[in-house]
């Protein structure tokens, strides 16, 4: 078994399979923001500003206790359903990383898109890519089974029919190949994963 992992869907498997992404953090963003602007008001040294404190770190645990709960559930059900599991060798502190500053020949700054990917950063952070492909690398070695990782260069634009590479913007969600090859993206991708862990096995 193979898994792409995303945003859209946290997780898409080949066999066309996915796992719903909770999206912990963005759910719990207004309830954080509000706590911290609390904060930001307290008189430092008050006991106000104390019980402040504690309650953004208390709205921050409950976000993290959530996705790890998810992380453990859906990785002991993919080790006990799968022998071997086959993931993209990602790092998604690469792909969180801020885009660098743009200048022009005067020296102003010039639009870099932060903004945007700002938000996909949290969204990536949210996931928890990391954490879940070590959950279930540990687990499987627990259970005698095996976690592999690949390169995952290409996996999205590559055709999983014939091998065409179909490029497509992040926006398309959908692949579409001249050879008759029609499935969301995702999955296209899951398929192309799983036939580079074959390759490697």
């Amino acid at each position: 078994m193979s898994i792409d992992l995303g945003l859209a869907k946290f997780a898409t498997l080949s066999n066309g399979a996915t796992i719903e992404n909770p999206r912990y953090f963005r759910k719990g963003e207004k309830r954080l923001a509000k706590a911290q602007h609390a904060l930001a008001r307290k008189k430092r040294g008050s006991h106000r500003r104390k019980k402040a404190v504690q309650k953004v770190a208390r709205a921050h645990r409950k976000v993290r206790n959530q996705r790890r709960d998810f992380l453990h559930k859906e990785s002991h059900n993919l080790v006990r359903c799968y022998e071997t599991i086959v993931f993209e060798d990602i790092q998604p502190a690469n792909l969180s990383r801020a885009p660098k500053p743009k200048q022009d020949e005067n020296g102003k700054y010039l639009p870099n898109g932060a903004a945007a990917k700002g938000g996909l950063n949290k969204s990536i952070l949210d996931a928890g890519w990391s954490t879940f492909i070590a959950m279930c690398e540990y687990k499987a070695a627990n259970a005698g089974s095996l976690v592999l990782r690949v390169d995952p260069k290409y996996t999205s634009q590559i055709c999983s029919g014939c091998g065409t590479v179909r490029k497509k913007e992040l926006s398309e969600r959908w692949h579409s190949c001249e050879c008759g090859c029609e499935l969301d993206r995702d999955h296209n991708a899951a398929l192309n994963i799983l036939k580079r862990g074959l390759d490697a096995a």
